[in-house]
This record gives structure tokens, C-alpha cells and sequence, in this order.
């Protein structure tokens, strides 16, 4: 009886301590090193490279050339054994970098069905939440944070411990030091906020009442109303999340264009 294993091409390194699921497929010239996991249905394509404490959930699309669990470029990192990990069902395209967390046992994370384009960059102790898009050469800094159905443009930036909320949507070639507020569109260098993100809400199934909702909460924001605020969070699920990512601020928020 043959026994099924996973499919690794000739050429391939791949470290024997490695734990493969028996329908991975491994590539030409892939490199995959000891303390690495790689789950079901996951395709790892040509010239790969999976360094120590990555862990690759099901089903996802690596490569080609691609480079994941790379020591972090941070100089408080002192060898010590971390994660990078990648949720299921992520795509993550040719030069692509993840690299793992400072500190024993910390993680750097991409979460689940998150698309990552070609020279997309995610540094040490980044967590990117599950349903992003990530277009070409976005480059975050350590320890950012975006929120899930997240669109980031091509080769927007992200300052070390910025944020970008939920449902936000980041303009092509802009650079944030100072959080993205969940549901909203921003863009410029430094990135202002303009409006909601009308379209990604849509696609992601925001109807008109509760878009409307949002929008008098954005008002109430500019205004500084914030009695206003509270009252529409006593009633929205969404407000109350916009609310609680104010108040977790740790860089402050990109100001609206037009000073607000």
C-alpha cells in the first residue's frame, strides 16, 4: 500500500524536523528549515524559504520566492525563539517578507483569507487581521496592527505601532504615523482621513442604515461631540468599536482633512 505523503520536488531542502501535512506541495529550490508547520492543502512555491517558527496554516499559496519566519530587523532581537504565522487560506506573493516577533515566544501574525501582494513587507510583531489586502510593496513597521477587510494601496506605509482599523481602506503610495480610524478612507503623506469607505463597506455587506449610523458618528467625531458619540454607540455595535479604538490609542489619530 503507498503510503501518501506530502509532494516535495528533488531540488528542494527540506529539513526533516519539519512537520508537513501529507498533501502539502513543495517546489523547486524551496528551503524549509527545522520548527516549521505547514498545514493542509498548502502549496509552497518555487525557491520558498520557511526559516524557523513559521507556521503555515491550510490551504494557502506561498511564492514564488517568498520568505517567511525571517529573524526581525530590530535591535532589542537576541535570537530568541518566536513565530510567524500564517492563518488559512492566505495568499502570499512572490518577495514577499514575514518575518517572526522579538521576544521568547511572541508571534507576528497574518490572519486568515488576508491576500499579500508582490514586495508586500510585514515587520516583526505585526498582526494583520484576517480578510486584508494587502497590494503591491505595502511595508509595515514592527509591532502595527491592521484590522480585518483592511485595504492597504500599493506601497502605502505604516509607521512602527501605527494602527489601521477595520474596514479601512489606506491610499496607494501613503504614509501613516498615526492611526487609521476603523470604516474610513485615508490617504497622503502624512494620511488624512477624507470620508467612510463607502465602497468597502458595501462590499462587505454594510447596508444603508447602517452606513448612516457611521456617518453621524463620524460627524459627531469632527465636531467633537462627544456626548453625541456615546449616544449613537449606545445603540451600534459599530460605533462602539469606533469608540473603543479611540480610546486605545497609543499614537493618536491622523487628523481630517480640513483640520478636524
Amino acid at each position: 500500500m503507498t503510503v501518501a505523503g506530502p509532494r516535495i520536488h528533488p531540488s528542494a531542502d527540506v529539513h526533516p524536523a519539519a512537520r508537513l501535512a501529507d498533501d502539502v506541495t513543495v517546489g523547486p529550490g524551496v528551503v524549509v528549515e527545522a520548527d516549521v508547520e505547514v498545514g493542509a492543502g498548502t502549496q509552497v512555491l518555487t525557491g520558498t524559504v520557511l526559516h524557523a517558527g513559521s507556521r503555515v496554516g491550510a490551504r494557502c499559496r506561498l511564492g514564488p520566492y517568498a520568505v517567511v519566519g525571517g529573524e526581525p530587523m530590530d535591535s532589542h532581537f537576541r535570537g530568541e525563539p518566536s513565530l510567524a504565522v500564517i492563518e488559512d487560506e492566505v495568499t502570499v506573493r512572490e518577495f514577499v517578507t514575514v518575518h517572526r516577533a522579538t521576544g521568547e515566544g511572541l508571534e507576528t501574525r497574518v490572519g486568515a483569507g488576508t491576500l499579500l501582494m508582490s514586495y508586500v513587507h510585514i515587520s516583526h510583531n505585526t498582526r494583520v487581521g484576517h480578510g486584508c489586502t494587502l497590494v503591491t510593496s505595502v511595508q509595515l513597521g514592527g509591532h502595527s496592527e491592521i484590522g480585518e477587510r483592511a485595504v492597504l494601496g500599493s506601497t502605502a506605509l505604516v509607521h512602527q505601532f501605527t494602527r489601521v482599523g477595520a474596514y479601512a481602506m489606506l491610499g496607494g503610495a501613503s504614509a501613516s504615523n498615526m492611526d487609521v480610524l476603523p470604516f474610513t478612507m485615508a490617504r497622503g503623506n502624512p494620511a488624512r482621513h477624507y470620508r467612510l469607505n463607502r465602497v468597502g463597506l458595501q462590499r462587505n455587506g454594510f447596508g444603508e442604515q447602517r452606513y448612516a449610523v457611521l456617518e453621524r458618528a463620524l460627524r459627531a467625531l469632527r465636531r467633537r461631540d462627544r456626548r453625541g458619540l456615546d449616544e449613537l454607540a449606545a445603540e451600534s455595535d459599530d460605533v462602539r468599536r469606533l469608540v473603543a479604538f479611540l480610546e486605545s490609542t497609543q499614537r493618536g489619530v491622523a487628523r481630517f482633512v480640513g483640520g478636524a
